[in-house]
């Protein structure tokens, strides 16, 4: 009966893993997502932790072995696009600046967009390491 149990633990974890995706505050968000769980899924969860309603205007960035930035695909496993091993990092990105950002509608997208980097900072927050946890 043990065995039994100990096999269906193991199994458990084989669908499921550890992700960790780094806020535009840098601040980290903490959860644990199925296997064959898509990067919309991922995204929205982030979102909806946020409160973050105008989703159009950010993405979720990884950093692969070999050091090169990828954008994660929302209708994607997100498991399939990652080429290292679980717990995966990502980072909450600005994937399209607005031209009027004054103009943005929900006040959290415009307080968001002030913790914003400038796209042509040098470095990439993605890659350095983190500080605060917030768990799922």
């Amino acid at each position: 009966m043990l065995s039994r149990f100990m096999s269906g633990s193991i199994r458990n974890l084989e669908r499921e893993y550890s992700c960790t995706v780094r806020l535009l505050d840098d601040t980290e968000y903490t959860c644990t997502i199925q296997r064959d769980a898509k990067g919309q899924y991922l995204f929205d969860l982030i979102c909806h932790h946020l409160n973050l309603l105008e989703k159009d205007y950010f993405g979720i960035r990884y950093v692969d072995p070999d050091k090169q930035r990828h954008w994660l695909e929302f209708t994607k496993s997100i498991a399939k696009q990652m080429k290292s091993q679980p717990p995966f990092t990502m980072c909450l990105r600005v994937k399209f600046y607005p031209p009027e950002p004054a103009a943005l509608k929900e006040e959290i997208t415009r307080s968001t967009a002030q913790v914003i980097q400038s796209p042509w900072a040098q470095t990439d927050p993605c890659i350095h390491t983190h500080t605060h946890t917030h768990t799922h």
